[in-house]
């Protein structure tokens, strides 16, 4: 008789695998506080620096396509205003990569807009020594602002040293200076002999420098204090 051989190990297997209960796990999903991709992508879109470009800056003019009327009236070189022409022709006569036309009258205040042919680069020249000017008058209006130098009443001695050149610098400078005097939460409070030492050393510094106090002192010893100060 021939032996035939079982193999009943897969079975069993199978037997034991179907004797255990099914765990079905919920799918992954992320964190409520975790954003996705396309916020963060959105908000690095909206941090990135505005490029302006010279058209940009142009557009602050009323130019072209962008004249109120149809219907222009052209100022000429010798200062005579012309008949009414049709906007498209006087843009037709003109080199527009190097020229534009440009309306000098206000909106809405003729018939008929009055407009100048202008080179482009004089343009440019204008929107330069504007920029330039409100330059120079931001600088001018940052170097009035008084320079201010923040101290604790109970400052370290190195520290003090490190305050009273930049005070020194400031002034010799021709700077206003504020000194602006308060305590600093979780450090040591001074006591009333230091502030008064500080005020003291403070006060010597500026009769070296040749400066003076413009005004009392606000604000209290221990609390906050100003002392305004400038060679005169």
């Amino acid at each position: 008789m021939q032996r035939v051989s079982v193999s009943v190990r897969p079975l069993l297997r199978a037997t034991a695998s179907a004797g255990r209960p099914h765990v079905c796990l919920p799918p992954s999903r992320a964190f409520g506080t975790s954003p996705s991709w396309s916020a963060v992508d959105h908000r690095r879109a909206a941090g990135k620096l505005q490029i302006v470009t010279i058209d940009d800056k142009l557009a602050q003019f009323n130019l072209d396509e962008m004249i109120d009327t149809r219907q222009v009236r052209v100022k000429t070189a010798d200062g005579k205003i012309s008949s009414p022409i049709d906007l498209r022709q006087v843009l037709k006569s003109i080199d527009r990569t190097t020229s534009h036309v440009l309306q000098l009258s206000k909106s809405g205040e003729h018939e008929f807009a009055i407009v100048q042919v202008v080179e482009r680069a004089n343009l440019i020249k204008q929107i330069k020594e504007k920029e330039t000017a409100q330059r120079r008058v931001q600088h001018a209006q940052k170097e009035k602002r008084p320079k201010q130098i923040e101290l604790n009443w109970a400052i370290s001695s190195n520290d003090l040293q490190l305050k009273l050149r930049q005070m020194e610098d400031f002034l010799r400078k021709g700077k206003k200076v504020e000194l602006l005097l308060a305590s600093k939460r979780r450090q040591r409070k001074a006591s009333t002999e230091e502030a008064e030492a500080l005020l003291k050393t403070l006060r010597e510094k500026i009769q070296e420098v040749g400066a003076a106090e413009i005004s009392p002192m606000e604000g209290a010893i221990l609390r906050q204090a100003t002392m305004t100060v400038k060679i005169s």
